[in-house]
């Protein structure tokens, strides 16, 4: 499946309850998506899998998630969506 494909896809599955968790999945497949690695292209739809109430804890800086790989992989979107495009 092409990024664009991807992309498509994961827009789709963005759609939250909670405006918080949607500004920070949004921002980052509109921005920062297609220049990520592999690795973390791949780890996106891990992180869309995750429940909004987690993800909403996560990206308010109120807990931090229990596997180590997500953990990191969170604090990596969250540095990039941050600092905005550059």
């Amino acid at each position: 499946m092409s990024n664009e494909e991807l992309k498509r896809k994961y827009r789709w599955q963005c759609r939250r309850g909670a405006s918080e968790v949607e500004v920070v999945l949004y921002a980052y497949l509109d921005n920062h998506f297609d220049d990520d690695s592999a690795e973390n292209q791949a780890r996106f739809e891990s992180l869309l899998a995750c429940q909004d109430a987690d993800m909403f804890e996560w990206f308010t800086y109120r807990s931090e998630p229990q596997d180590d790989e997500m953990r990191e992989y969170v604090k990596h979107v969250l540095q990039l969506v941050a600092h905005g495009k550059g």
